[in-house]
């Protein structure tokens, strides 16, 4: 079976199990629906085709191959999560900073954010630890205009992590790109530190780039109620195709 033929046949993306059998048997008349299975895993390990949804396969983009995105902690951000390692093992939580969005803004973000999304039951006592060895850094779910009055560079915001947040496979208290899009129109302080206007040109470069699983970004912006903002936003003010 010539896999690459297979893929070349199918001119649109993203397409499911259903069309790769339909251009198989094209190709092959005497093709079986029991090598399907078979076929998809070949291709998948060979890196011809990418998953992106469930059920929803892309063709391969070199590009994004050797790019799959991947958090890169500052000093900072690695010493705060040591340290929430060290006291509270069993706590559930996640790390991402502003400064990430640099390499899609053409406005870059001067001050750097750390944001720790903690789970509910652990956000007071993860507070009460990092503001004993960073005084004046730490802020537990600010309001603007204690965000205004108190931070500065590298300053921490400790917020509640929503269940169901997307999370990375390969790295331990990793932020995934599905859920910082959302946290985008979600997130009150996220919301106010990033100009809306840099929101097209910023969305195409995050799905320009790196492979966004449109399932795991859709299923979190309605857990944070706002799927039909977010699908709205992207369809009216950029070049993005939605599956």
């Amino acid at each position: 079976m010539d896999r690459v033929a297979v893929i070349k046949n199918i001119g649109f993306e993203p397409f499911t199990r259903q069309d790769i059998s339909n251009s198989a048997h094209t190709l092959v008349a005497d093709f079986k629906d029991t090598q399907l299975r078979n076929l998809i895993g070949n291709m998948l390990s060979s890196n011809e085709i990418i998953r992106v949804g469930r059920n929803l396969y892309s063709k391969a983009d070199a590009s994004k191959l050797e790019q799959n995105y991947y958090n890169k902690f500052s000093t900072e951000a690695v010493e705060l999560m040591q340290l929430i390692d060290e006291e509270y093992s069993d706590i559930k939580y996640q790390v991402w900073e502003l400064r990430w969005l640099n390499e899609f803004l053409n406005h870059l973000v001067s001050a750097n954010y750390i944001f720790v999304d903690v789970e509910n039951d652990g956000c007071e006592f993860v507070y009460s630890t990092l503001n004993e060895e960073y005084s004046g850094k730490i802020l537990l779910k600010p309001t603007l205009k204690e965000l205004d009055y108190y931070s500065g560079d590298n300053t921490v915001i400790i917020e509640r992590l929503i269940s169901e947040s997307p999370r990375t496979n390969d790295l331990q208290h990793g932020t995934p790109l599905e859920k910082i899009i959302v946290e985008l129109f979600a997130n009150k302080t996220l919301v106010e530190m990033v100009s809306r206007g840099d929101y097209p040109m910023m969305l195409e470069e995050m799905f320009k780039k790196y492979t966004i699983n449109q399932t795991k970004l859709f299923r979190y912006a309605k857990r944070r109620n706002k799927y039909e903002e977010l699908v709205e936003y992207i369809r009216d003010n950029t070049n993005i195709k939605l599956i």
